[in-house]
């Protein structure tokens, strides 16, 4: 009875300890599996966080694409606005007092006229040939002053061959007067200029070297030659 009793009792312990084991196996292998899938897990969520960066990371680059194409566009824009309005040509505005045939306009020199306006072909004596005067040469010394017949805008200054220094003034209503033979220029292109203020001093024709000391002085309306003294209302 007692060896039948003894063997029961081993079996229970055994299948005790059995069941233990596989308590313990099981938790081991709970704890091994939760720790396996957790890095897992973490690397899905790394893997979002990165998307997230990069998207984020795209969207300041466009953002940033965006912004400087829109700067640059309005640096542009304001570019060409500023180009257009310099080389928008500007004109002298008509007034009742810069009307030609009408108005008052002061002699540019002296009041003497050493040769008149001709349509016709005459001699050139510096020259050695026959050509139309569409000017008048008004008489003086070098070095006086050569003063503007009416307000004006200054359209250019420069030099020619026959003509020496030149200085082109708009007067209005269309008269554009172009003073010719200067020694010094006091004007600028671009600047406006009141009656009688200087444009500068007497010198020298190159294609009329041989007469005496004179302005050479030219007036045209709209793109005819028009005779200086007939437009200023003078007479020689």
């Amino acid at each position: 009875m007692s060896n039948n009793t003894n063997s029961k009792e081993n079996k229970n312990i055994k299948a005790l300890f059995t069941v233990v084991c596989l308590c313990i196996i099981s938790l081991g292998l709970i704890v091994y599996f939760s720790g396996t899938r957790a890095p897992k897990n973490n690397a899905v969520n790394e893997n979002q966080t990165l998307k997230i960066s990069t998207t984020q990371q795209t969207t300041e680059v466009q953002h940033a694409v965006t912004v400087t194409e829109t700067q640059t566009q309005t640096t542009e824009k304001a570019t060409k606005k500023a180009e257009k309005k310099t080389t928008e040509k500007q004109t002298m505005p008509k007034s009742k007092s810069n009307t030609p045939y009408k108005s008052f306009y002061k002699y540019p020199l002296s009041e003497a006229v050493l040769k008149g306006y001709s349509e016709e072909l005459v001699f050139d004596d510096t020259m050695g040939d026959w050509r139309a005067h569409a000017a008048v040469d008004f008489k003086g010394g070098e070095g006086d002053e050569v003063v503007a017949i009416n307000d004006g805008l200054v359209l250019d200054v420069y030099t020619d061959n026959l003509l020496g220094n030149v200085v082109e003034v708009d007067h209005g209503g269309k008269l554009i007067a172009r003073y010719c033979g200067l020694e010094a220029i006091s004007v600028k292109k671009g600047e406006f200029i009141d009656i009688g203020n200087q444009i500068g001093t007497l010198g020298k024709v190159p294609c009329e070297a041989d007469s005496e000391a004179h302005l050479h002085f030219e007036t045209k309306i709209g793109k005819d030659y028009v005779n200086p003294l007939d437009v200023m209302g003078k007479t020689e």
